[in-house]
């Protein structure tokens, strides 16, 4: 595969992730656009201004993503819900309620249908270190791309909750409640600032906001975490020969042959 291929396919939002050969990601691709042509999903119109804002924010505009309106097995207070098996993405699953524009008069049908779409575009990682991270930059509420991602995985608000409505009949469950959500603040800040160092560490390097974002959101869990503590991320772009990395070699030589020609 060559790279004007790879990089097609990244542009699309097929992005390979950590550690995925060629074979297993044209495999994925191909199941991916399988899904796509065989079902009926929401209107092309209701993409549109998603898919321009991805782009601007993560140099992406998905396509062959199946999404679709039901409330079949979504949790009461869940907008929608993004369905993987194993790498492969299966479909997005939005409430009904979007069909008008909105949910609970406070989510609109596009930032959750952004925030959805990141999950779909990164089906290949299996990380959940900084997926939240990455689906809540696409909010318009500063204070749901701060807090927003204080889950990492939905079942990690149930303990919270269980010790909630146990504090009705058991004080002291209470205090397991505030345990549980200290923990939950103090891992939502400490990761806050490890994405903000890599971030920093990339920017020196390509000069260029858009690019930076688009190098992180590529990045694997242990990879922020290296750059954030100082890897010098040249040094290490040229060591790595997977497909992810020739595509995010892609985007720091165009962004260093824009600052050598300024």
């Amino acid at each position: 595969m060559t790279d004007q291929e790879l990089l097609a396919l990244d542009k699309m939002g097929l992005i390979p992730g950590p550690g995925e050969g060629e074979q297993a990601f044209l495999a994925r691709v191909a199941q991916s656009r399988k899904n796509f042509e065989k079902g009926e999903w929401i209107p092309e119109s209701h993409w549109d201004w998603v898919r321009e804002y991805l782009h601007q924010m993560f140099h992406v505009k998905p396509l062959y993503i199946c999404a679709f309106y039901s409330n079949r097995r979504l949790a009461p207070w869940q907008g929608a819900a993004t369905w993987i098996e194993g790498r492969t993405l299966n479909s997005i699953q939005l409430r009904e309620n979007l069909k008008k524009g909105s949910y609970l008069g406070i989510y609109t049908r596009e930032e959750i249908l952004a925030h959805e779409a990141v999950h779909a575009v990164r089906s290949g990682f299996e990380e959940n270190r900084y997926e939240e991270f990455f689906a809540y930059m696409t909010s318009e509420k500063k204070w749901r791309r701060v807090l927003g991602p204080i889950l990492q995985n939905p079942w990690e608000a149930w303990p919270f909750l269980a010790a909630t409505l146990g504090g009705v009949i058991w004080p002291i469950c209470y205090w397991g409640a505030a345990i549980w959500a200290g923990i939950g603040f103090f891992r939502l800040i400490r990761q806050h600032q490890r994405l903000k160092k890599a971030a920093a560490r990339i920017l020196e390097q390509v000069k260029d906001p858009r690019t930076t974002r688009a190098v992180l959101f590529r990045l694997s869990d242990e990879e922020i975490g290296a750059f954030s503590k100082g890897e010098e991320i040249r040094e290490y772009a040229e060591k790595q020969t997977c497909l992810r990395w020739r595509i995010i070699r892609k985007y720091l030589k165009e962004a260093y042959g824009q600052e050598n020609r300024r």
